[in-house]
């Protein structure tokens, strides 16, 4: 009888630690074991002395045996879990003791190594108490709040006592990880019912605890063991082969709650802060649908759209959509980035494809469309700012569809600071007239245009929707999406139960400006979320990144939005601070820093190099070439997969969206943060500028998983004055 081999989420720490040999030997052992637990030289067996009933041993060669664990009664190994790999001895030992029980409170399957837990718990004891300190769980979270988790009343009252962050998590990295969840959550400020609706999502019912078979069906045992879902021998070798690609295998349930959920009456909107998964939930959302789709019956015309803003991310979703669920999905999946979507709506209209094949597109920020807007303001009497007439441009009239001086007259000009009376419209309006004037004169067409003209194409023609088929929409980085892209979407994808998939975080905001999905047709109240579990970043980098951006911000929509209760589910060495004396002497400080990293085993691939602005992106790139560093600049048509193992440098916007093991944070002075443009602005315009140069750095900083360095020569930024107070290193020049 073929057997199913899957893992538990604390394989990968002992997975990580073996040498390259011996991970090879990983997955044909588990494939082997799939094929036939009892084939010769496995030696699978329940190792004697052990105290669970359900801990299994086999022979991965000679020197290293696995630790698995069964769901089945009596004999039954049907189904394993992959525990550990560990030395001969070692792995005899921890199959011992490791403990497989059902939690009496929440009904979740629970696997520990009770000895891990007594010393953790021992050496908190053993530490002095500190009288006057905060206690890490809130004072307003009880012992019986913590027990309502199936904490141990012993280790509760512990936990009530400790002081100190870094033996907080030693408990808890000992304890069950469904414990260990609502442990940390709770810390963060949570309510004890905001985590169990996050983690437990079904009421368990009445709890049988010998009852193994019905735990692991619980949502919240999937956080730790893996679904059976597809080809478990494919999916076993895209992880292993890989990078431990943890996101695709376990899901906090709510995550999983959200990805399958099935029957809301309209559009869902998901936020968090970076590296919450917001993307791997959309991602795993796509496949739902996409499954759905097959499974009613719907023909082949009926599609999924997964958009995004750039081109880059799209790329990066479509490439771990196809890791995921295999190239078969792009038959029923549309991967591509907003502005492509527009650029294919407009085109399938006949006087649209003129245009498009005809026009010069250009952005909206351009030296041509400064010289546009310098001229067209002269067509006023008003002395009218020209970054002020291009917003209103975009914001009003662009956003609400504006086709004439009336239409202007009447809108709604919501969401901008400065206020216009009706004779001040009329003079903006011949500024803005004349403007669209010299754009057609000289053919040019902004992406924002585009877009405007791909939804007002849709409604003027509504059997145009039907062409594209789109039944679904997942819509990723959702906080920098135009009002006319909000449009284009609720016109291209009809009203229905499950439409759209939204995830965003306006923490992120680096290209556009709030747009609330509510004015724009799109009602999201009561259908949202809010993720606060961080599965990127190390809890020192996600610290240094809270500190950069501004906390309250809006939630996609009407209401506003914190970073509250934003914790990392693991920890890792402090951001390194480095200043130089001279560029010249920090381009030397980043070749020695990411020499560092390579030699301690992070691969060239796994490491990248961001700047704020495109000369410093060169300069550096144009330094690392004499070195022995092999290196790349990363651009809007770089194909991320193609580029080999070799050191990644970009701007940080270009970042956005991508993930590395390593990340340098370079010329972080006050001579390039924030830009020149930006120092130029006063007051509330200075302000706006500087929350969105924040957030790109937040945004840059949060890409980093284990490593970060910030550098700069000469002084730093102001904007990080309230991230550090002092450099840990230096280096003259």
């Amino acid at each position: 009888m073929r057997t199913a081999v899957q893992m538990h989420d604390m394989f990968s720490s002992s997975y990580n630690q073996l040498d390259g040999s011996i991970r090879s030997r990983v997955l044909t052992f588990m494939v082997k074991l799939q094929q036939d637990p009892d084939a010769p030289g496995l030696d699978f067996k329940h190792p004697q002395g052990a105290a669970s009933s359900h801990v299994r041993t086999a022979r991965v060669n000679d020197n290293y045996r696995a630790v698995l664990v069964n769901a089945g009664v009596d004999q039954n190994n049907s189904r394993l879990w992959l525990v550990a790999v560990k030395k001969h001895d070692d792995a005899y030992e921890f199959a011992r003791t490791l403990t497989l029980q059902v939690n009496g409170k929440t009904g979740a399957a629970e696997l520990f190594d009770p000895i891990a837990l007594e010393t953790a718990v021992g050496n908190a004891r053993s530490l002095p108490r500190k009288m006057k300190s905060a206690t890490c769980i809130p004072a307003n979270v009880s012992r019986a709040d913590l027990e309502r988790f199936g904490v141990a009343p012993d280790i509760a009252s512990e936990l009530k006592q400790v002081t100190d962050e870094d033996v907080l998590l030693q408990i808890a990295e000992a304890l069950p990880t469904s414990q260990a969840s609502a442990i940390l959550d709770l810390a963060t400020g949570r309510s004890p019912e905001q985590v169990w609706s996050d983690l437990v999502i079904e009421e368990p019912g009445p709890i049988d605890v010998e009852d193994l078979e019905a735990a692991l069906k619980r949502p919240l045992s999937r956080l730790s063991f893996t679904a059976v879902e597809g080809d478990n021998e494919d999916e076993l070798r895209a992880v292993l082969e890989g990078d431990f690609a943890k996101w695709r295998v376990w899901l906090h349930p709510l995550q999983r709650k959200l990805a399958n959920h099935q029957g809301w009456n309209g559009p869902f909107r998901v936020t968090g802060g970076a590296g919450t998964g917001k993307t791997v939930t959309a991602i795993h959302r796509a496949r739902f649908l996409v499954k759905r789709l097959d499974s009613t019956g719907a023909d082949g015309s009926a599609k999924v759209l997964f958009t995004t803003f750039t081109r880059n991310l799209a790329g990066t979703i479509a490439a771990q959509l196809v890791q995921l669920a295999g190239p078969a999905i792009t038959d029923r999946v549309h991967v591509v980035n907003i502005d492509s979507v527009a650029r294919s709506v407009l085109a399938a209209t006949d006087v649209g494809r003129n245009l498009v094949n005809t026009a010069h597109l250009v952005s909206a920020d351009s030296s041509d469309l400064k010289a546009l807007w310098q001229t067209a303001a002269g067509a006023s009497s008003g002395s009218w700012d020209i970054r002020f007439l291009s917003d209103e441009w975009s914001q009003v009239v662009l956003g609400n569809a504006i086709a004439d001086e009336a239409g202007y007259l009447r809108v709604a000009r919501s969401g901008r600071s400065q206020r216009l009376s009706r004779p001040q419209r009329a003079d903006v309006w011949k500024a803005i007239d004349h403007f669209q004037q010299l754009m057609r004169a000289q053919n040019l067409l902004t992406f924002t245009e585009l877009a405007a003209r791909s939804a007002a194409a849709l409604v003027a023609d509504p059997g145009l929707r039907r062409q594209f088929g789109y039944r679904h929409a997942v819509i990723d980085e959702a906080q920098d999406l135009h009002p006319a892209h909000w449009k284009l979407l609720r016109a291209l994808v009809a009203p229905d139960t499950d439409d759209l998939f939204i995830v965003g975080d306006a923490h992120q905001r680096i290209y556009g400006r709030a747009a609330p999905l509510s004015r724009y047709g799109i009602e999201t109240r009561g259908r949202a979320r809010r993720l606060t579990v961080n599965y990127r970043t190390s809890r020192q980098i996600l610290r240094w990144c809270l500190g950069i951006v501004d906390p309250d911000v809006d939630d996609l929509d009407t209401s506003s939005e914190t970073l509250a209760g934003a914790r990392s589910v693991f920890g890792g060495p402090e951001p390194e601070v480095l200043n130089f004396d001279s560029k010249d002497a920090e381009n030397n400080g980043i070749a020695e820093q990411i020499a560092r990293w390579i030699e301690g085993g992070v691969r060239p691939s796994d490491i990248a190099v961001f700047a704020y602005g495109n000369g410093d992106v060169e300069e550096i790139s144009a330094a690392m070439q004499g070195t022995s560093i092999e290196t790349t600049i990363v651009n809007e048509n770089t194909r991320e997969e193609k580029l080999g193992d070799v050191v990644r440098i970009m701007t940080m916007h270009r970042a956005k969206g991508l993930e590395y093991q390593a990340v340098v944070m370079a010329r972080i002075g006050e001579d390039s943060v924030p830009p020149y443009y930006v120092k130029r602005l006063q007051g509330a315009d200075r302000e706006q500028a500087e929350r969105k140069v924040r957030n790109v750095l937040y945004v840059a900083g949060s890409r980093a998983r284990e490593h970060l360095a910030v550098t700069w020569a000469g002084e730093k930024s102001a904007l990080l004055s309230g991230v550090m107070t002092r450099a840990t290193g230096s280096s003259g020049g």
